[in-house]
């Protein structure tokens, strides 16, 4: 029956029978296939916010409190810039806080983030600014350190080819070089007087020395003249060691040399006494003079021109871009060979906008 029946159809329902049946398996398989694409889809996603929250958890997670603050307070931070850093450290995912601190490189990329962050992140232009100059601190604090370099305690740390100069007890100096460092002192050219002849300073003389190591940072200590020595065919003097190396005063602040076109203003200062008190008044004049800025730091500023004004004047300084200004004094004018002159001055009025825009601009994170 079954086959009779089968048999018994015509083509033409036979046909639509075989095309019903092919559609059929044709839908299925492309509803199969767009199931399958979303999943592989939600599959994506689901790592890929799974790597996303992993790498946050991790960034959280890397981020040591201890070892940050360990690591600030050997690179010379106090506690309180160290806590400041720690949240910054935290929010930017530092997970190497003592590579960071030993490696200026890093150090640097580290506070022109932080820098960064601060600008994007606060509240109001008053708080930022109040951020970015504690960052500044901390930031001038390292420079200063980075400048000792390897602190020089005792003598016998010093070697051979080392330029020094020593002053003698009727004040005049000479320089002379380092020729050997030996247990029993430190063997030092001999100096020689106008007309070429050695100068011998007898055994027990009282002498004060100076020397710069290569970080530029200078030193001094005290000696006494030891005796006299034959080092192969070369006479030497030799000098005592001393334990008591002590530095000498390094500049304060990281300076940058720039040429950037500024105006001044030439500040009349007058004291008077009121009632037994001292009291002084300033008055700017209204007449502008170009200059060019030739260098700058946080204390002060270099200025080149044609009317610059001597040591001890006052002036008022406003920096062409930016519109920041800032008051200050004149403690050196070196003179030009063609005309006028470097005005080295230093602040005594700055802002704070101002100062920020300074270190900004020093340390390279306005660049």
């Amino acid at each position: 029956m079954t086959s009779q029946a089968f048999l018994g159809q015509t083509p033409s329902s036979l046909w639509v029978q075989q095309a019903s049946q092919g559609e059929g398996t044709v839908l299925w398989f492309i509803v199969g296939f767009i199931v399958l694409i979303v999943i592989v889809v939600l599959i994506q996603r689901g790592l890929k916010g799974g790597a996303s929250g992993g790498s946050k958890l991790n960034k959280a997670a890397s981020f040591s409190k201890t070892g940050f603050r360990k690591a600030a307070r050997s690179g010379g931070l106090t506690d309180e810039e160290t806590r400041f850093l720690e949240t910054y450290g935290r929010a930017l995912g530092v997970a190497n806080p003592d590579f960071v601190f030993r490696n200026q490189a890093k150090l640097d990329t580290f506070f022109k983030d932080v820098y960064r962050y601060i600008e994007k992140n606060s509240d109001s232009e008053a708080d930022a600014e109040e951020q970015k100059a504690r960052l500044f601190t901390a930031r001038e604090r390292l420079t200063q350190r980075n400048a000792l370099g390897q602190p020089v305690r005792s003598t016998r740390q010093l070697g051979r080819t080392m330029p020094l100069t020593f002053i003698a007890p009727g004040e005049e100096s000479y320089p002379s070089v380092i020729v050997a460092v030996e247990p029993g002192g430190i063997a030092v050219e001999p100096v020689r007087d106008p007309y070429g002849e050695t100068i011998r300073f007898h055994k027990g003389t009282k002498l004060s020395c100076f020397f710069y190591t290569q970080a530029h940072q200078g030193y001094q200590f005290p000696t006494r003249v030891v005796g006299w020595e034959r080092i192969g065919n070369k006479e030497v003097m030799v000098l005592s060691h001393s334990d008591a190396v002590s530095a000498l005063p390094a500049r304060r602040n990281a300076r940058r040399e720039v040429r950037e076109s500024c105006t001044f203003y030439h500040v009349v200062v007058r004291s008077s006494t009121t009632r037994g008190k001292a009291q002084s008044t300033a008055r700017v004049e209204n007449m502008p003079f170009p200059g060019t800025v030739v260098d700058i730091s946080a204390g002060g500023v270099g200025i080149q021109s044609a009317n610059a004004f001597a040591a001890g004047e006052f002036i008022k300084i406003e920096f062409d871009q930016g519109g920041n200004a800032a008051f200050g004094k004149v403690v050196r004018m070196n003179k030009l060979r063609n005309v006028g002159g470097i005005m080295h001055i230093q602040f005594v009025k700055i802002s704070r906008r101002t100062l920020n825009t300074i270190l900004s601009q020093v340390y390279g994170y306005s660049d």
